[in-house]
């Protein structure tokens, strides 16, 4: 039923999402040129329809010069991990130490993995049908539409923040960031700047947020003022 709200053109994702493993720029540069996007009703219940928690690692913050180097993300049902998405993604940008030191993530241990156009296409099929979360995510939205846009096409994926959300639900604390409500809901990293630790800590500050029955947050609707789009 949610589906019909998801577009993913035949061209670039066959009806049954299979087979589709990574672009051929040569042989698709026409269909690549395409738009992939999702929308839901604002009376949609978060508890009934997949939401998937994403988080990226970059060799910076410039979405035009910068890229990817891993994604993470989960799938959740009714409040329940159903699924999990993670990869490197290998880059001809050198790592930079800051980086390096920040994320733990070595040039050594990108050496051999896929490059975004084996990645990016795997990561829209997980995402198929779910409305997706990060945390200030102005940013890993503008690292995703760049990674689409350098391969021909354009995603409009409605994303709420939960560093919004936050902010709106959990007035008064010192800072929005992971570790600081990490701290207030008595949450560990398993590791943190890296994605799917980070998007697991994301998970629980998530669901404390959405088990409040005072805030009242149980709709698309209700995050409204939270989506980036």
């Amino acid at each position: 039923m949610l589906l019909r709200h998801s577009v993913f053109h035949e061209a670039l994702f066959p009806a049954d999402l299979s087979g589709v493993e990574s672009f051929d720029r040569d042989k698709q540069d026409f269909a690549l040129r395409r738009m992939v996007h999702f929308s839901v009703p604002p009376s949609t219940v978060l508890h009934d329809i997949p939401l998937i928690l994403f988080d990226t690692e970059t060799t910076g913050l410039d979405s035009e010069l910068d890229r990817i180097i891993e994604f993470g993300a989960l799938k959740i049902v009714g409040g329940k991990v159903v699924d999990e998405f993670w990869s490197f993604v290998r880059t001809d940008i050198e790592l930079t130490q800051n980086i390096i030191n920040l994320t733990g993530i070595t040039q050594p241990m990108l050496e051999g993995q896929p490059e975004i156009s084996e990645v990016l296409p795997k990561f829209l099929k997980f995402i198929n049908g779910s409305i997706i979360v990060a945390h200030n995510a102005e940013f890993d939205m503008s690292m995703l539409k760049a990674a689409g846009n350098r391969l021909g096409f354009e995603i409009q994926w409605p994303c709420f923040c939960t560093l919004k959300l936050a902010r709106k639900a959990l007035p008064g604390l010192p800072r929005y960031n992971l570790d600081t409500l990490a701290e207030h809901f008595k949450l560990t990293f398993e590791a943190r700047h890296r994605a799917v630790g980070d998007v697991k800590v994301l998970n629980g500050v998530l669901q404390q947020i959405l088990e409040d029955d005072e805030l009242g947050i149980t709709t698309w609707g209700d995050v409204s003022d939270c989506v980036v789009a």
